[in-house]
């Protein structure tokens, strides 16, 4: 960090405008931020210019004149130079481990092409896997899949087994709704012509033939994917890396919090968690989502997740939330609607559901006793409303206000009537607002739902924080973009459904996701008191328009007060 000289003149200043009335002693600080534009997210005192740092906790924020009380020989002083600080950024949906898993990609697929022409590159990655005898990929687009059933190609499955005949082979599709399998794929996985579909899953078969195709669904994929990724020792340090290589990703960005979407279990991803946590390389507050299977059995799922928990606040890693789905995804037309698709059905005509009303109230009755809150993924309409039916469900009688914190996240369709819900019933809205967000984007969406369900209930953004929602963002990354930058940009962006202003749209990833992680009390906002956690940014967001917003860059990233992250050339 830049170590100046203690700033003497700064000092000499402020003491020469004080009183001359003795004063307490005040032990210095260990770091100082000054000379800056500083957004606390504190709507008391919502601007300062300097703040000071001792033991891992902010203990001054104001104006750079009262500094000389907290400077010292071994103060470290970083002149901000007129740059905007903030809280640390909270991403809380974030598939941090999952997304750079070495093993699980082994084969990347570019998505908007046929799927016979991968076949010379799968052949040439293929000897390259590790981790496990199984040859893993992804990339591809349900679209592509799509068109080629319609063009009546040859099945999936023949295009993969004649790029591997001899190994099992699955290449999970860009969104993680659907998988490619192989023949010896769909045989380790039990999949022939007379199964029926799994919870939460379909599997697609061959209209000719009557055998499974290749292409499954949801759930069914999953199924697959767990014996693929079944824990070895190799697979244990790559989950590890995978983490490391997240985590570096998330300080570079200014993200010093995370929810951490989707830890299956089941594949050793607690593991390298806790490795992280113990070898002191855990770079951020990490609430993990516990993965609800849909296929397990229910009482034996329920009652490992329950000794799985660990709510200690004090600690930087908590298994304290439940990652379940409602339904699936709309591209799959496997998200499910009230009204049904318009077109491509994959999955019936009205999606799917992973854990319908009655098996969430099931889950939730449970494990909120426990501890957990849910972190439930909706995206249809249906989907949507079944869960907020199945919190109310389960809320208490006659015990005034829940102190669960559970969650909805994409919620990309919602009913009219639904919208106050998530105020009256105290559910977050956790929305990930891309390019696709966009009114002239969405037309995407026609062909499958017709144009008035697309106008009237997809990207709520607006109506649900004006319906008095607490409404959250999140990257979704590696399905989205991790920079919260660009998600400022798309929630101030789209038109009617817009955030109302900036600082919204940043308590949106500070303090609001702080209270969904349970942390508001420690950080998510700049305050006397609180963790250090404090981004340092290129340019400030309040001086330009939100179009350049996205293009923001994280120059410096503390937690509690200690630098994980510096951009070349900074400070320096």
């Amino acid at each position: 960090m830049k170590r100046p000289i203690p700033l003497p003149l700064l000092c000499a200043a402020a003491l020469a405008g004080s009183s001359s009335a003795p004063r307490a002693a005040v032990p210095s600080a260990d770091l100082i931020l000054h000379g800056g534009a500083i957004y606390t997210v504190d709507q008391t005192n919502p601007w300062a210019a300097a703040v000071a740092v001792r033991s891992g906790e902010i203990v001054y924020v104001g104006p750079d004149s009262a500094l000389a009380a907290f400077t010292g020989a071994n103060t470290t002083l970083i002149d901000l130079e007129g740059r905007m600080a903030m809280p640390g950024i909270h991403d809380s949906h974030v598939h941090i481990l999952e997304s750079n898993h070495v093993a699980a990609g082994t084969c990347y697929l570019p998505p908007g092409r046929p799927l016979e022409s991968y076949i010379p590159k799968l052949q040439a990655c293929a000897p390259y896997q590790i981790g496990t005898n199984w040859v893993l990929g992804y990339g591809h687009s349900i679209i592509d899949v799509a068109l080629h059933l319609q063009q009546d190609g040859r099945p999936p499955r023949d295009i993969l087994d004649e790029a591997i005949p001899d190994r099992p082979a699955v290449m999970l599709e860009l969104t993680s709704h659907s998988v490619w399998a192989n023949s010896l794929a769909l045989q380790a996985a039990g999949f022939g012509p007379d199964t029926p579909d799994p919870p939460g899953g379909a599997i697609l078969h061959d209209p000719a033939t009557g055998e499974p195709n290749g292409i499954l669904l949801d759930g069914a994929g999953e199924i697959v994917m767990d014996l693929a990724l079944t824990p070895n020792w190799m697979l244990r340090e790559l989950n590890y890396d995978a983490l490391l290589v997240g985590l570096a990703l998330a300080r570079k960005n200014g993200i010093t919090s995370l929810a951490d979407a989707r830890a299956y279990w089941r594949r050793g991803y607690l593991g390298a968690w806790r490795q992280a946590a113990a070898r002191g390389t855990l770079t951020a507050r990490a609430v993990v989502g516990l993965w609800a299977y849909p296929y397990l059995d229910d009482d034996q799922q329920i009652a490992t997740l329950a000794s799985l928990y660990t709510g200690d606040a004090e600690s930087r890693l908590r298994f304290s939330q439940i990652k379940v789905y409602a339904d699936g995804e709309l591209s799959h037309t496997t998200a499910a609607l009230i009204e049904p698709y318009l077109r491509v059905q994959l999955a019936g005509e009205r999606g799917l559901e992973y854990f319908d009303q009655a098996r969430l109230e099931r889950y939730i009755t449970a494990l909120e006793p426990v501890g957990f809150d849910f972190h439930i993924h909706a995206i249809g309409d249906r989907g949507v409303h079944q869960a907020l039916n199945a919190i109310a469900a389960t809320r208490p009688v006659g015990e005034g206000a829940t102190t669960a914190r559970h969650r909805l996240t994409h919620v990309f369709m919602v009913a009219p009537a639904d919208i106050g819900r998530f105020s009256q019933l105290s559910v977050i809205a956790d929305m990930q607002i891309d390019a696709l967000s966009h009114p002239e984007n969405q037309r995407y969406y026609w062909p499958i739902l017709g144009r008035r369900r697309v106008e009237e209930r997809m990207y709520r953004l607006r109506s649900l924080h004006d319906a008095g929602a607490r409404v959250v963002l999140s990257s979704d990354y590696d399905v989205g973009d991790i920079s919260p930058f660009h998600g400022m940009h798309h929630a101030l962006s789209i038109g009617t459904e817009s955030l109302p202003d900036l600082a919204a749209a940043i308590r949106a990833y500070t303090i609001d996701p702080a209270y969904l992680m349970r942390q508001e009390q420690r950080v998510g906002s700049i305050e006397v008191g609180k963790l250090a956690d404090i981004i340092v940014l290129d340019q400030n967001l309040f001086e330009i328009p939100p179009a350049q917003i996205g293009r923001t860059k994280v120059l410096l990233t503390l937690l509690e007060g200690e630098e994980i992250w510096r951009a070349p050339g900074f400070g320096r």
